[in-house]
């Protein structure tokens, strides 16, 4: 399979949300559910979706990817995953050989499962295998152990699939000795890409009320930045180059789906919390949509053909001009001031204008390098790159 071209702000996305859990791990706060669930009735309840809200995104041109995330998507049957996928590529112009990717917990899944899933389409996983230390799996409230994650890249790669892998480090007392291993173990099961994330807390969440409490102690923010550099040297070294805050692989294995994220396109969230984004020409309003969280309303909504959103947010051309200079900074492909400036429909010196002072000044600090009309993050950059985004925000006025 040839390596796809890199996703920019005109490509558009497609995001079905899975929100069953086998179990809910202690960290995480997306929309995942311990609940009882029909397979066939949620994909029933997606496709509706689909039909009724898709016409906007259509009249802008087909779609260049589909990923399944949750929640856990490897609990959803197959059949009904490819219910899915088989709509989307007869209804929705989704673009022939485009990256269908599904996310898989180790514990989830096995041999048949992940042939299943690529015989109705599915072209990439993405697994969390968060660690390959089992006192780390259990510190995180995962429910596999090491050797499930290793037997899980395995079985993905012989299914003929791309596959992504997740770390997660930074936890409390962890040294890079730890790390170390896991990172070692990852790269020698020799993935296409590689994500590795810092432990966050976030409200709400079992760790942090946790952390509310002072039961719970996050890594010092120093040792995390030490950390980070480790890993990025560790990867790089072995051909995983970093091209945003996260997100490792080799030139042309990027994760294309979450690219369009960070390029500032379009794409349709579908399913019970899934969130969606749509520019209008010239960015005069930028729509962000968020659908109902709760499953069982989600369906029932759905099925009627009902799908008045939990959230609609609208921004103004200035504010998506600084939300495009904010995720710029995020991605080692940069900012390209021209691209942007052509969005927009304003003329280029209009948006140096409001921007270029900030972006320079942040090129002196060492944070950004400038490629003629093109700002990317420097290594030191991409520790200050929230940092840098909120400098950019306040400078465009947002």
């Amino acid at each position: 399979m040839a390596p796809p071209r890199p996703a920019t702000s005109r490509d558009q996305g497609l995001y079905v949300h899975f929100p069953y859990c086998e179990k809910k791990c202690p960290y995480c706060d997306f929309n995942s559910h311990v609940i009882p669930h029909d397979d066939h009735r949620y994909a029933d309840a997606v496709l509706r979706e689909l039909e009724d809200r898709a016409a906007p995104y259509l009249a802008r041109g087909g779609f260049s990817t589909l990923f399944f995330g949750g929640g856990t998507p490897s609990l959803w049957a197959p059949a009904a995953v490819g219910r899915v996928i088989d709509f989307a590529q007869r209804a929705l112009q989704l673009a022939p050989g485009a990256e269908i990717t599904l996310e898989a917990n180790p514990g989830t899944i096995h041999e048949r499962s992940f042939a299943a899933f690529t015989e109705v389409g599915v072209s990439r996983f993405s697994i969390g295998a968060q660690s390959f230390e089992d006192s780390e799996l259990v510190s995180l409230g995962r429910i596999h152990d090491s050797g499930a994650g290793a037997r899980a890249v395995r079985l993905a790669k012989a299914s003929g699939a791309r596959v992504s892998l997740d770390l997660m480090y930074a936890q409390p007392g962890q040294r890079w000795a730890d790390v170390l291993r896991s990172v070692d173990r990852a790269l020698s099961l020799e993935p296409d890409h590689l994500s590795a994330y810092t432990l966050t807390v976030e409200p709400s969440t079992p760790l942090g009320h946790r952390f509310e409490a002072g039961t719970f102690v996050p890594m010092p923010d120093d040792d995390q930045a030490e950390l980070i550099e480790q890993v990025t040297a560790a990867l790089e070294a072995a051909g995983h180059l970093r091209y945003e805050v996260s997100s490792y692989a080799a030139p042309g294995l990027e994760a294309r789906h979450n690219s369009i994220y960070w390029a500032g396109g379009a794409y349709l969230g579908v399913g019970a919390g899934a969130h969606s984004h749509l520019p209008s020409p010239g960015l005069a309003v930028v729509e962000r949509r968020g659908n109902i969280k709760s499953p069982t309303e989600y369906e029932a909504r759905a099925l009627a053909g009902t799908h008045e959103p939990a959230m609609v947010e609208r921004l103004g051309r200035e504010e998506a001009i600084a939300e495009r200079l904010m995720l710029g900074v995020r991605v080692k492909a940069g900012l390209d001031l021209l691209e942007l400036a052509e969005d927009a429909q304003i003329p280029f010196e209009a948006l140096w204008a409001k921007a270029g002072s900030a972006l320079e000044q942040l090129v002196r600090e060492g944070l950004l390098e400038r490629k003629g009309h093109v700002f990317a993050p420097t290594a030191r950059g991409f520790l200050f790159t929230d940092g840098m985004g909120r400098r950019l925000l306040e400078t465009a006025g947002a």
